[in-house]
């Protein structure tokens, strides 16, 4: 599955904003479960959209590996939490309990001008952790 692009949220930054990034790697633990998961993030992709203080986001699944990446900046740290335990996300957190091995998260900021986020230096920054 080729990486889904850079899709622009509703929150849109001045000129020179620092924005909250959210890198993050989820390996699943067994096969069985990446259509559970592949469902799930086409449900999230409709909840970021319209998540307030979202600048953008995107998604590479690397379906051989069973390891999916996401990539996301917000206004500010508190717009990405409140994403994380409401609605369609949370609801994927319980369900997927147990289904992803040993996850990476990695926060650190961008700057307006650094928007779309490239794959590249999200790489770099989940390596660095």
């Amino acid at each position: 599955m080729p990486a889904l692009p850079w899709t622009a949220g509703v929150h849109k930054p001045a000129e020179g904003d620092q924005l909250h990034v959210l890198t993050s790697r989820l390996p699943l633990t067994n096969y069985i479960d990446v259509p559970r998961f592949l469902y799930w993030t086409m449900r999230i992709r409709t909840q970021l959209v319209s998540a307030p203080g979202c600048v953008g986001f995107a998604l590479d699944a690397k379906l051989i590996s069973k390891t999916f990446w996401t990539l996301s900046a917000w206004s500010d740290k508190q717009a990405m939490d409140h994403f994380a335990h409401s609605g369609t996300h949370a609801k994927m957190l319980a369900d997927m309990a147990g289904r992803i091995g040993d996850p990476n998260f990695v926060e650190s900021s961008a700057s307006t001008g650094d928007i779309p986020l490239s794959w590249a230096d999200a790489r770099v920054r989940i390596s660095a952790r």
